[in-house]
């Protein structure tokens, strides 16, 4: 992998993170979206932002910490899960030690969309402008606390 396709990964789970933390509903989206692979349920949506928090930060989730980060009920996102799995998009982790505990991660399909819709993202000139204000705020403030 190079340089590049780290940062890039590292681009996808800042994005996560975010996306997962504040609670602005996007209606609108580009190329790249990936709302399609829960057929159209905007619920499904939402929360699919939550997964990718997961993953990337832990590799995987279960559907008790959807339920308690999302405030979505817990037949919402057993349903939602149940139908990325049907729709291959989500797998159960096989050889959890706790028997009782059923841990999901997304397939590279999903991981692919995931990754679409950040390139998508990068693509937006209002985006991009945001991050590079970003990025300049985030050095001022440094330079200011090391001054």
């Amino acid at each position: 992998m190079s340089k590049s396709d780290d940062m890039f990964d590292l681009f996808c789970f800042a994005q996560a993170s975010f996306e997962s933390s504040r609670h602005i509903y996007r209606r609108e989206h580009g190329p790249g979206q990936v709302r399609r692979f829960f057929n159209t349920s905007f619920t499904a949506f939402e929360l699919r932002r939550y997964m990718m928090d997961f993953y990337f930060s832990k590799g995987s989730f279960t559907i008790s910490e959807l339920v308690k980060v999302s405030n979505f009920s817990r037949p919402t996102v057993k349903s939602i899960v149940y139908e990325a799995i049907e729709l291959g998009y989500l797998q159960e982790v096989t050889g959890v030690a706790d028997g009782r505990r059923n841990d999901y991660r997304p397939t590279e399909p999903m991981l692919e969309a995931w990754r679409n819709y950040c390139n998508a993202l990068l693509a937006n000139p209002k985006f991009s402008h945001a991050i590079k204000l970003a990025q300049t705020l985030t050095l001022m403030r440094e330079f200011e606390v090391n001054s």
